[in-house]
């Protein structure tokens, strides 16, 4: 009688595995590349806000409206209202007032990138006019347009998809305007000629 196994020897085992984990390796290796590849073509094209914030040109004009209504917007999304919509209307009534919510998150998300974008356009004012602008301010700026851009596209697309938004990310994004709004401010400080007592 004929017996395979003598043919499979425990070095051929561990070749064939060998190969299969570095398949895998290098599969994985490759999608986390494309990933970082198109989080960074995301992040380096400017939202339509910022384009529209480079034709500002009054001083007055760049400072955030919207993200100070965030308490209101958090309000009006508790869940308790969901609950009761959900236990006392028609499911007509519900989806209609899904959809208002809805665009109600998707016009602050813009209002917010417009704030963004105008407190973005006044730190590049401010970094003009100071007699000397280091790396690091600049990397500081390019960070926080990174993150804000991906957070903002993500939290738009999955506004648009019709999926419910929870307040973490509009939180994450105001902060993000509010971080630059105080780094502005304190470059602006900075432009101050000292006071001679």
């Amino acid at each position: 009688m004929y017996d395979n196994r003598e043919w499979i020897r425990p070095s051929m085992l561990g070749a064939a595995v060998g190969w299969h984990m570095n398949t895998l390796l290098l599969l994985g290796a490759g999608a986390a590349v494309g990933i970082l590849f198109g989080l960074g073509r995301q992040a380096s094209k400017p939202l339509a806000e910022e384009k529209s914030a480079r034709l500002i040109n009054n001083i007055e004009d760049l400072l955030p409206l919207h993200s100070q209504h965030l308490p209101q917007l958090r309000q009006s999304l508790a869940s308790t209202d969901s609950r009761y919509v959900r236990r006392r209307t028609s499911d007509e009534i519900e989806r209609m007032w899904r959809e208002e919510r809805r665009r109600v998150v998707a016009r602050f998300l813009s209002g917010v990138a417009a704030d963004f974008a105008r407190i973005e356009r006044l730190a590049v004012v401010v970094a003009s006019l100071a007699p000397e602008t280091s790396k690091r301010d600049e990397a500081f700026r390019a960070w926080v347009r990174f993150r804000f851009r991906i957070l903002y596209r993500v939290a738009s697309r999955w506004t648009a998809a019709g999926r419910p938004l929870s307040t973490g990310p509009l939180v994450r994004l105001t902060n993000l305007v509010a971080n630059l709004s105080a780094y502005t401010e304190n470059a602006m400080k900075q432009l101050e000629p000292p006071v001679n007592g």
